[in-house]
């Protein structure tokens, strides 16, 4: 929920709170589950791409060789890669290296979004263990609105650069400020979800808060919308 894997877990507790207080918050809000697109196939042209869920976070890879539009020059930053992992958070929680209970529970309210970019340098499958997989076909015109999509979400420098913010926590991985602001109703699997229903696959964000609320709608589509590619291990 906070965009953090189980390795940067905070205590039980802490997140047993932060999770009802969330739901409450996305009750208040009067969020509901919206009816789901009818699923249509790609064309032959299309493009697969993952969604990664490990824990209460998801993210989204693509093959850095599909990638288009003006994202595709962010691939520079990362030489050699062959997907380019993309998460989205509440910027301290996110970038603390050992959040604690009260980094959990400021996260509820509304604050700024960090943009967290993981070069993969094999298949998502062999770099995530442990992680649940769904592989996505697209096509190249949804790989077109998906990464304009992605590139939105970036704040861009005066020279229209994505603006750098530190290091991440995996090997090459990098922190870029994000646009939007993250809250307790609208969190990464509600930035996920936004971006796979940009790129034209069939979920919807409504009521979407925790990761599972985002797994169900892919493991319940239509037979070739989604298929879980991973297990835990």
């Amino acid at each position: 929920m906070f965009c953090r894997t189980p390795s940067h877990a905070v205590t039980r507790r802490a997140l047993v709170r932060a999770c009802l207080a969330g739901s409450a918050l996305q009750t208040l809000a009067g969020c509901r589950s919206a009816p789901l697109p009818p699923f249509q196939e790609p064309p032959g042209d299309g493009v697969a791409l993952y969604l990664i869920a490990a824990g209460w976070h998801t993210e989204i890879a693509l093959p850095v060789d599909a990638i288009h539009g003006p994202l595709k020059g962010l691939a520079s930053d990362f030489p050699g890669a062959l997907y380019l992992a993309f998460g989205w958070g509440e910027r301290n929680y996110y970038m603390a290296r050992a959040p604690t209970s009260a980094d959990a529970i400021r996260a509820l309210f509304s604050g700024p979004a960090v943009l967290l970019v993981t070069p993969l340098y094999r298949p998502p499958r062999d770099s995530r263990p442990g992680a649940q997989l769904f592989e996505l076909g697209l096509p190249t015109a949804g790989l077109d609105s998906l990464s304009n999509h992605l590139w939105a979400a970036f704040e861009t420098s005066g020279d229209g650069t994505p603006r750098r913010l530190a290091t991440g926590p995996a090997p090459g991985s990098v922190f870029y400020v994000a646009t939007g602001t993250y809250s307790a109703t609208y969190t990464c699997n509600t930035w996920t979800a936004d971006s796979l229903r940009a790129g034209g696959i069939p979920v919807t964000s409504a009521g979407v808060v925790f990761a599972s609320q985002l797994t169900d709608q892919l493991g319940s589509s239509s037979a070739g919308a989604a298929r879980a590619a991973a297990q835990s291990l």
